[in-house]
């Protein structure tokens, strides 16, 4: 179970995605296209979907807020302990939007996430509900990404590896890779927001901070 909190809007998309990793070239907002999403500020918790359907929450916490010195970026950012049992900060930077009816969030990879895609970013399509405080967050579907390469819905590149599967051999989906612009990103988004994301999402949950 992933234990380092700020992580969850990094490491997150690797775990419901498995080893094939959906990246995009360019952002869907720049910062003077994104939002500052009052509703994403405060202190969060990652809640668990256990086998008879009821939720837990995770022992750790994190914060998001406005960064304090680049206009237009959020933050997320909390502490863990490592392996070593030493107390870490994690920090995260991440664009917020809003195209359309819905909001997205985009999310640079660092060399920490490991591989070749620092400097990409990462997808998701997210709605707060004020009503239960929590914030759900749909991540791209590699498979789903494919197709629509495939297509010339976006512009990208598809990454595959041949294995043996009951002897015979067939090809793997590794990596997507899109290189559309942000605009063109921007504009298909908005004629197919729900297009190319999981239908699991990640709820966090947003906590009241002790007095």
């Amino acid at each position: 179970m992933l234990t380092r909190p700020a992580l969850y809007l990094g490491s997150l998309l690797l775990m419901l995605s498995g080893c094939a990793l959906p990246s995009f070239e360019n952002p869907a907002s720049s910062p003077k296209t994104s939002i500052d999403d009052a509703n994403l500020y405060g202190q969060w918790v990652a809640l668990t979907m256990k086998e008879d359907g009821t939720t837990e929450r995770e022992t750790e916490t994190f914060l998001i807020g406005r960064h304090p010195k680049r206009d237009g970026w959020m933050r997320a950012g909390g502490q863990y302990l490592n392996e070593e049992n030493e107390l870490q900060n994690e920090v995260r930077n991440f664009l917020a939007t809003r195209i359309g009816e819905d909001h997205f969030l985009s999310l640079p990879l660092t060399k920490k996430d490991g591989g070749d895609d620092a400097g990409k970013f990462m997808l998701a399509r997210y709605q707060y509900d004020k009503k239960a405080r929590q914030l759900r967050l749909w991540w791209v579907d590699p498979q789903k990404l494919k197709d629509v390469v495939e297509k010339g819905l976006l512009l990208g590149t598809i990454t595959e590896t041949p294995v043996e599967v009951n002897g015979k051999e067939q090809l793997q989906l590794k990596a997507v890779h899109v290189e559309s612009s942000t605009e063109e990103l921007r504009a298909f988004l908005k004629q197919h927001p729900e297009m190319i994301f999981q239908s699991k999402h990640q709820v966090l949950e947003k906590i009241s901070p002790k007095n």
